[in-house]
Protein backbone atom coordinates (compact mmCIF):
# COMPACT_ATOMS: atom_id res chain seq x y z
CA UNK A 1 0.00 0.00 0.00
CA UNK A 2 1.24 3.45 -0.88
CA UNK A 3 -0.75 6.68 -0.81
CA UNK A 4 -0.77 10.33 0.20
CA UNK A 5 -3.35 12.52 1.89
CA UNK A 6 -3.67 15.91 3.50
CA UNK A 7 -3.20 15.55 7.24
CA UNK A 8 -6.56 17.07 8.18
CA UNK A 9 -8.57 14.65 6.02
CA UNK A 10 -6.72 11.68 7.45
CA UNK A 11 -6.97 12.93 11.05
CA UNK A 12 -10.73 13.57 10.77
CA UNK A 13 -11.31 10.13 9.28
CA UNK A 14 -9.29 8.41 12.00
CA UNK A 15 -11.13 10.35 14.70
CA UNK A 16 -14.54 9.35 13.29
CA UNK A 17 -13.67 5.68 12.83
CA UNK A 18 -11.90 5.58 16.18
CA UNK A 19 -15.18 5.98 18.07
CA UNK A 20 -15.90 2.31 17.34
CA UNK A 21 -12.55 1.00 18.60
CA UNK A 22 -12.86 -1.43 21.48
CA UNK A 23 -11.25 -0.32 24.72
CA UNK A 24 -11.73 -3.55 26.66
CA UNK A 25 -11.47 -6.42 24.18
CA UNK A 26 -9.03 -9.26 24.70
CA UNK A 27 -8.62 -9.47 20.91
CA UNK A 28 -5.65 -7.28 19.88
CA UNK A 29 -7.08 -6.80 16.38
CA UNK A 30 -10.06 -4.88 17.82
CA UNK A 31 -7.69 -2.18 19.12
CA UNK A 32 -6.67 -1.59 15.52
CA UNK A 33 -8.12 0.36 12.63
CA UNK A 34 -8.21 -1.16 9.16
CA UNK A 35 -6.68 0.89 6.34
CA UNK A 36 -7.78 -0.38 2.92
CA UNK A 37 -6.54 1.62 -0.09
CA UNK A 38 -8.01 1.07 -3.53
CA UNK A 39 -9.56 2.97 -6.44
CA UNK A 40 -8.32 6.40 -5.28
CA UNK A 41 -9.86 6.18 -1.85
CA UNK A 42 -8.86 5.01 1.60
CA UNK A 43 -11.37 3.04 3.65
CA UNK A 44 -10.97 3.24 7.42
CA UNK A 45 -12.85 0.63 9.46
CA UNK A 46 -12.98 0.05 13.23
CA UNK A 47 -15.18 -2.19 15.34
CA UNK A 48 -15.81 -3.66 18.78
CA UNK A 49 -18.06 -6.38 17.26
CA UNK A 50 -21.14 -4.44 18.38
CA UNK A 51 -20.72 -1.44 16.08
CA UNK A 52 -18.65 -0.88 12.96
CA UNK A 53 -17.61 2.61 11.86
CA UNK A 54 -16.47 2.97 8.26
CA UNK A 55 -15.06 6.18 6.79
CA UNK A 56 -14.17 6.77 3.12
CA UNK A 57 -11.48 9.34 2.24
CA UNK A 58 -10.88 10.35 -1.40
CA UNK A 59 -7.12 10.60 -2.06
CA UNK A 60 -4.30 9.64 -4.34
CA UNK A 61 -3.46 5.90 -4.19
CA UNK A 62 -0.19 4.86 -5.83
CA UNK A 63 -0.34 1.22 -4.75
CA UNK A 64 -3.38 -0.61 -3.45
CA UNK A 65 -3.18 -2.61 -0.25
CA UNK A 66 -4.47 -3.00 3.29
CA UNK A 67 -3.19 -3.23 6.87
CA UNK A 68 -4.45 -2.82 10.44
CA UNK A 69 -2.54 -0.76 13.01
CA UNK A 70 -3.27 0.41 16.58
CA UNK A 71 -5.92 3.09 16.23
CA UNK A 72 -4.84 5.18 19.21
CA UNK A 73 -1.17 5.32 18.16
CA UNK A 74 -1.94 6.17 14.53
CA UNK A 75 -4.50 8.79 15.55
CA UNK A 76 -2.08 10.49 17.93
CA UNK A 77 0.76 10.50 15.38
CA UNK A 78 -1.35 11.93 12.55
CA UNK A 79 -3.10 14.34 14.91
CA UNK A 80 0.21 15.84 16.08
CA UNK A 81 1.77 16.30 12.63
CA UNK A 82 1.81 19.79 11.04
CA UNK A 83 -0.68 20.69 8.32
CA UNK A 84 0.92 19.18 5.23
CA UNK A 85 0.79 16.17 2.94
CA UNK A 86 1.16 12.84 4.72
CA UNK A 87 2.35 9.71 2.92
CA UNK A 88 1.52 6.19 4.07
CA UNK A 89 3.35 3.11 2.92
CA UNK A 90 2.74 -0.41 4.21
CA UNK A 91 3.40 -4.08 3.74
CA UNK A 92 1.26 -6.67 5.54
CA UNK A 93 2.53 -5.93 9.05
CA UNK A 94 4.19 -2.51 9.15
CA UNK A 95 2.99 1.01 8.30
CA UNK A 96 5.39 3.86 7.59
CA UNK A 97 4.18 7.46 7.93
CA UNK A 98 6.12 10.37 6.45
CA UNK A 99 5.42 14.10 6.56
CA UNK A 100 8.12 16.71 6.01
CA UNK A 101 11.06 15.65 8.17
CA UNK A 102 8.97 13.33 10.33
CA UNK A 103 8.92 9.57 9.85
CA UNK A 104 7.19 6.91 11.96
CA UNK A 105 7.02 3.14 11.61
CA UNK A 106 4.12 1.36 13.33
CA UNK A 107 3.80 -2.39 13.77
CA UNK A 108 0.43 -3.75 12.63
CA UNK A 109 -1.50 -6.93 11.89
CA UNK A 110 -2.63 -8.42 8.55
CA UNK A 111 -5.85 -6.92 7.17
CA UNK A 112 -7.46 -10.31 6.53
CA UNK A 113 -7.69 -10.88 10.32
CA UNK A 114 -9.98 -7.88 10.80
CA UNK A 115 -13.71 -8.69 11.27
CA UNK A 116 -15.74 -7.50 8.29
CA UNK A 117 -18.89 -5.45 8.80
CA UNK A 118 -21.96 -7.72 8.67
CA UNK A 119 -24.21 -7.77 5.62
CA UNK A 120 -27.62 -6.37 6.46
CA UNK A 121 -29.23 -8.27 3.58
CA UNK A 122 -32.83 -7.46 2.70
CA UNK A 123 -33.62 -4.29 4.58
CA UNK A 124 -36.24 -1.61 4.73
CA UNK A 125 -34.81 1.84 4.15
CA UNK A 126 -35.73 5.35 5.17
CA UNK A 127 -34.03 8.61 4.23
CA UNK A 128 -34.07 11.86 6.20
CA UNK A 129 -32.05 14.95 7.01
CA UNK A 130 -29.06 14.42 9.28
CA UNK A 131 -30.20 17.31 11.47
CA UNK A 132 -33.58 15.64 11.98
CA UNK A 133 -32.01 12.33 13.07
CA UNK A 134 -29.62 14.14 15.36
CA UNK A 135 -32.59 15.92 16.95
CA UNK A 136 -34.42 12.61 17.47
CA UNK A 137 -31.41 11.20 19.30
CA UNK A 138 -30.88 14.32 21.42
CA UNK A 139 -34.55 14.57 22.40
CA UNK A 140 -34.95 10.96 23.52
CA UNK A 141 -31.77 9.03 24.28
CA UNK A 142 -31.18 10.63 27.69
CA UNK A 143 -34.16 8.59 28.96
CA UNK A 144 -32.47 5.23 28.29
CA UNK A 145 -31.69 2.92 31.19
CA UNK A 146 -28.11 2.23 32.24
CA UNK A 147 -29.08 -1.05 33.92
CA UNK A 148 -27.39 -3.74 31.83
CA UNK A 149 -29.60 -6.44 33.38
CA UNK A 150 -32.51 -4.94 31.44
CA UNK A 151 -30.83 -4.75 28.04
CA UNK A 152 -34.02 -3.89 26.15
CA UNK A 153 -34.28 -0.60 28.05
CA UNK A 154 -30.65 0.39 27.34
CA UNK A 155 -31.48 1.20 23.72
CA UNK A 156 -34.02 3.11 21.66
CA UNK A 157 -37.02 1.60 19.95
CA UNK A 158 -36.71 2.80 16.36
CA UNK A 159 -39.88 2.53 14.27
CA UNK A 160 -39.20 2.82 10.55
CA UNK A 161 -42.29 3.80 8.57
CA UNK A 162 -43.03 4.73 4.99
CA UNK A 163 -43.03 8.45 5.70
CA UNK A 164 -41.69 8.74 9.25
CA UNK A 165 -39.03 7.68 11.73
CA UNK A 166 -39.95 7.37 15.40
CA UNK A 167 -37.73 6.99 18.48
CA UNK A 168 -39.09 5.71 21.81
CA UNK A 169 -36.84 5.53 24.89
CA UNK A 170 -37.72 4.64 28.50
CA UNK A 171 -36.11 3.52 31.74
CA UNK A 172 -39.57 2.86 33.27
CA UNK A 173 -39.35 6.11 35.30
CA UNK A 174 -39.70 8.39 32.27
CA UNK A 175 -40.56 8.01 28.61
CA UNK A 176 -39.46 10.10 25.62
CA UNK A 177 -41.12 9.81 22.20
CA UNK A 178 -40.30 11.81 19.09
CA UNK A 179 -41.20 11.48 15.40
CA UNK A 180 -39.86 13.12 12.26
CA UNK A 181 -40.80 13.03 8.60
CA UNK A 182 -38.82 10.70 6.34
CA UNK A 183 -39.02 8.97 2.97
CA UNK A 184 -39.15 5.20 3.38
CA UNK A 185 -39.64 1.95 1.51
CA UNK A 186 -41.42 -0.08 4.20
CA UNK A 187 -44.94 -1.24 3.37
CA UNK A 188 -45.51 -1.79 7.10
CA UNK A 189 -43.70 -0.09 10.00
CA UNK A 190 -40.68 -2.05 11.22
CA UNK A 191 -39.62 -1.78 14.87
CA UNK A 192 -36.11 -2.54 16.16
CA UNK A 193 -34.11 -1.69 19.28
CA UNK A 194 -30.83 0.14 18.63
CA UNK A 195 -28.20 0.21 21.43
CA UNK A 196 -27.62 3.57 23.07
CA UNK A 197 -23.88 3.47 22.42
CA UNK A 198 -24.39 3.20 18.68
CA UNK A 199 -26.72 6.20 18.72
CA UNK A 200 -24.36 8.24 20.91
CA UNK A 201 -21.53 7.62 18.45
CA UNK A 202 -23.81 8.39 15.52
CA UNK A 203 -24.83 11.70 17.07
CA UNK A 204 -21.15 12.69 17.21
CA UNK A 205 -20.80 12.55 13.42
CA UNK A 206 -24.24 13.71 12.27
CA UNK A 207 -24.40 17.20 10.83
CA UNK A 208 -26.55 19.84 12.48
CA UNK A 209 -27.27 21.39 9.08
CA UNK A 210 -30.44 20.76 7.06
CA UNK A 211 -28.79 19.83 3.74
CA UNK A 212 -26.92 16.53 4.33
CA UNK A 213 -29.08 13.40 4.31
CA UNK A 214 -28.69 10.05 6.01
CA UNK A 215 -30.01 6.68 4.88
CA UNK A 216 -31.20 4.29 7.58
CA UNK A 217 -31.39 0.59 6.68
CA UNK A 218 -32.85 -1.99 9.04
CA UNK A 219 -32.36 -5.74 8.74
CA UNK A 220 -33.18 -8.61 11.05
CA UNK A 221 -30.18 -8.19 13.35
CA UNK A 222 -28.35 -5.01 12.23
CA UNK A 223 -29.09 -1.40 11.39
CA UNK A 224 -26.99 0.71 9.02
CA UNK A 225 -26.74 4.50 9.12
CA UNK A 226 -25.18 5.71 5.86
CA UNK A 227 -23.99 9.32 5.63
CA UNK A 228 -22.28 8.87 2.26
CA UNK A 229 -18.60 9.11 3.22
CA UNK A 230 -19.31 7.64 6.66
CA UNK A 231 -21.24 4.51 7.59
CA UNK A 232 -22.14 3.06 10.99
CA UNK A 233 -23.36 -0.52 11.35
CA UNK A 234 -24.85 -1.59 14.67
CA UNK A 235 -26.10 -4.86 16.06
CA UNK A 236 -29.68 -4.71 17.34
CA UNK A 237 -30.95 -5.64 20.80
CA UNK A 238 -33.23 -8.65 20.75
CA UNK A 239 -36.43 -8.73 22.77
CA UNK A 240 -39.86 -7.18 23.16
CA UNK A 241 -39.99 -3.48 23.95
CA UNK A 242 -42.56 -2.50 26.62
CA UNK A 243 -46.00 -1.31 25.53
CA UNK A 244 -45.20 2.36 25.98
CA UNK A 245 -48.48 3.76 24.65
CA UNK A 246 -50.46 2.66 27.71
CA UNK A 247 -48.41 4.90 30.05
CA UNK A 248 -49.14 8.09 28.07
CA UNK A 249 -52.09 9.81 29.79
CA UNK A 250 -55.06 10.26 27.48
CA UNK A 251 -56.30 13.33 29.35
CA UNK A 252 -54.93 15.69 31.97
CA UNK A 253 -56.76 18.21 34.17
CA UNK A 254 -54.21 21.01 34.34
CA UNK A 255 -51.86 22.61 31.83
CA UNK A 256 -48.93 24.85 32.67
CA UNK A 257 -47.13 26.89 30.03
CA UNK A 258 -43.74 28.21 31.12
CA UNK A 259 -40.58 29.63 29.54
CA UNK A 260 -38.18 26.72 29.07
CA UNK A 261 -34.95 28.59 29.82
CA UNK A 262 -36.31 30.14 33.02
CA UNK A 263 -37.70 26.84 34.28
CA UNK A 264 -34.48 25.00 33.45
CA UNK A 265 -32.33 27.55 35.28
CA UNK A 266 -34.59 27.53 38.34
CA UNK A 267 -34.63 23.72 38.61
CA UNK A 268 -30.85 23.56 38.19
CA UNK A 269 -30.41 25.92 41.12
CA UNK A 270 -32.93 24.08 43.29
CA UNK A 271 -31.22 20.79 42.43
CA UNK A 272 -28.16 21.93 44.39
CA UNK A 273 -30.18 21.33 47.56
CA UNK A 274 -32.31 18.52 46.11
CA UNK A 275 -29.28 16.28 45.53
CA UNK A 276 -29.14 15.54 49.26
CA UNK A 277 -32.75 14.28 49.23
CA UNK A 278 -32.96 11.90 46.24
CA UNK A 279 -33.07 14.86 43.80
CA UNK A 280 -36.65 15.65 44.77
CA UNK A 281 -38.08 19.04 43.81
CA UNK A 282 -41.65 20.08 44.55
CA UNK A 283 -43.60 22.10 41.99
CA UNK A 284 -46.52 24.21 43.22
CA UNK A 285 -48.57 25.99 40.58
CA UNK A 286 -51.11 28.68 41.22
CA UNK A 287 -52.51 31.38 38.99
CA UNK A 288 -49.60 33.24 37.38
CA UNK A 289 -46.77 31.64 39.34
CA UNK A 290 -44.92 28.32 39.61
CA UNK A 291 -42.73 27.70 42.65
CA UNK A 292 -39.92 25.13 42.67
CA UNK A 293 -38.82 24.01 46.11
CA UNK A 294 -36.28 21.59 47.56
CA UNK A 295 -35.50 20.82 51.18
CA UNK A 296 -32.73 18.93 52.98
CA UNK A 297 -32.32 18.41 56.71
CA UNK A 298 -28.56 18.77 56.22
CA UNK A 299 -28.35 21.61 53.69
CA UNK A 300 -31.46 23.72 54.14
CA UNK A 301 -34.13 24.91 51.69
CA UNK A 302 -34.34 26.21 48.13
CA UNK A 303 -37.21 28.27 46.73
CA UNK A 304 -37.54 29.50 43.15
CA UNK A 305 -40.41 31.14 41.28
CA UNK A 306 -41.13 31.52 37.58
CA UNK A 307 -44.12 32.99 35.80
CA UNK A 308 -46.59 30.46 34.43
CA UNK A 309 -49.85 30.34 32.50
CA UNK A 310 -52.09 27.90 34.36
CA UNK A 311 -55.18 26.27 32.92
CA UNK A 312 -57.16 24.45 35.63
CA UNK A 313 -56.89 24.34 39.40
CA UNK A 314 -53.76 24.81 41.50
CA UNK A 315 -51.54 21.73 41.70
CA UNK A 316 -48.70 20.39 43.83
CA UNK A 317 -46.42 17.58 42.65
CA UNK A 318 -42.85 16.30 43.17
CA UNK A 319 -40.40 15.11 40.50
CA UNK A 320 -36.80 13.98 40.23
CA UNK A 321 -34.95 17.17 39.31
CA UNK A 322 -32.58 15.37 36.94
CA UNK A 323 -35.52 14.00 34.96
CA UNK A 324 -36.80 17.53 34.39
CA UNK A 325 -33.37 18.99 33.66
CA UNK A 326 -32.66 16.33 31.02
CA UNK A 327 -35.73 17.10 28.92
CA UNK A 328 -35.59 20.88 29.31
CA UNK A 329 -31.92 20.90 28.28
CA UNK A 330 -32.64 18.75 25.21
CA UNK A 331 -35.56 20.75 23.84
CA UNK A 332 -34.95 24.01 21.99
CA UNK A 333 -38.43 25.53 22.14
CA UNK A 334 -38.96 28.87 23.87
CA UNK A 335 -41.69 27.49 26.10
CA UNK A 336 -43.02 24.11 27.20
CA UNK A 337 -46.43 22.84 28.28
CA UNK A 338 -46.58 20.67 31.40
CA UNK A 339 -49.81 18.66 31.69
CA UNK A 340 -50.75 17.29 35.12
CA UNK A 341 -53.65 15.47 36.76
CA UNK A 342 -52.57 15.06 40.36
CA UNK A 343 -49.65 14.34 42.72
CA UNK A 344 -49.72 10.60 42.02
CA UNK A 345 -50.21 10.74 38.26
CA UNK A 346 -47.44 11.06 35.65
CA UNK A 347 -46.73 14.46 34.15
CA UNK A 348 -46.47 15.10 30.42
CA UNK A 349 -44.11 17.67 28.92
CA UNK A 350 -44.46 18.88 25.33
CA UNK A 351 -43.37 21.93 23.34
CA UNK A 352 -46.09 24.52 23.94
CA UNK A 353 -46.48 25.17 20.22
CA UNK A 354 -47.40 21.55 19.48
CA UNK A 355 -45.53 18.91 17.51
CA UNK A 356 -45.05 15.19 17.95
CA UNK A 357 -42.75 15.23 20.97
CA UNK A 358 -43.98 13.65 24.23
CA UNK A 359 -42.13 13.24 27.52
CA UNK A 360 -43.84 11.36 30.33
CA UNK A 361 -42.30 11.43 33.80
CA UNK A 362 -43.42 9.61 36.93
CA UNK A 363 -43.88 11.69 40.11
CA UNK A 364 -42.16 11.17 43.46
CA UNK A 365 -43.87 10.85 46.84
CA UNK A 366 -44.50 14.27 48.36
CA UNK A 367 -43.56 13.17 51.88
Amino acid sequence: MKLSSHRRLLADGLQAAGHAVSGRSTLPILSNVLLDAKANQLRLLASDLEIWMECMIPLSVEEEGAITVPARVLGEVVGSLPEAEVSLEADQTRLTIRSGRSEYSIQGLPADEFPAAPDVGDACTVGLKQAALRRLIRNTLFAASVDETRAILTGALMVVGKDSLKFVVTDMHRLAVDVTAAQGSAAEPKSVIVPSRALHELARVLSGEDDPEVSVKVGESQAVFDLGDLRLVSRLIEGQFPNYERVIPAETERRLVVARDELLAAIKRAAIVARAEANKVVLRAREGMLSIEAESSDLGKAHEEVEVELEGEAVEIAFNADYLIDVLAALENESVAVSLSGPLNPGVIRPSDGGNYIYVVMPMQML
